[in-house]
């Protein structure tokens, strides 16, 4: 079976702290799939709002979510706290590669690399929308 393969870059632009949780744990007793998904989330926002944007509105414009993919290296438990860095990739003219290191341990040990694909759009006209601006000079 081939793996997801997903290369961090090495310009993080950001980081966050969030717990595991004990509703995050599932029926093999460690971090759920879908609890990561929303961690991500979580830290997506964060990165919005510690660079003044948000998702919803970034010069008017929000996001779309292209596609995600998750590869795993370790389990996470609870009370584990978990570190996810985050960088930006791959850009294109409508959008790019957000993608995420998220480690515990003080970042001894790396649980996941994940990457999630943003794409900028007009919800007014629902249509596509090239990068804005503010969030342009994010890429370098």
């Amino acid at each position: 079976m081939a793996r997801v393969s997903i290369d961090y870059p090495s310009n993080t632009l950001f980081s966050c702290i969030l717990p595991v949780r004990i509703t995050d744990i599932n029926y093999g007793q460690h971090l759920a799939h879908d609890k990561l998904i929303s961690m991500l989330h979580e830290a997506r926002a964060q990165f919005f709002l510690y660079f003044d944007m948000q998702e919803a509105n970034v010069n008017g414009l929000g996001i779309i979510l292209s596609d995600l993919a998750i590869s795993y290296q370790a389990e996470a438990f609870h009370p584990d706290i978990l570190t996810i860095d985050m960088a930006l990739d791959d850009p294109s003219r409508c959008g790019c590669d957000m993608v995420y290191h998220i480690s515990k341990d003080n970042g001894k040990t790396r649980v996941a690399t994940a990457k999630t694909g943003l794409v900028f759009f007009n919800y007014n006209i629902k249509k596509v929308a090239a990068i804005p601006s503010d969030f342009k000079r994010l890429l370098g």
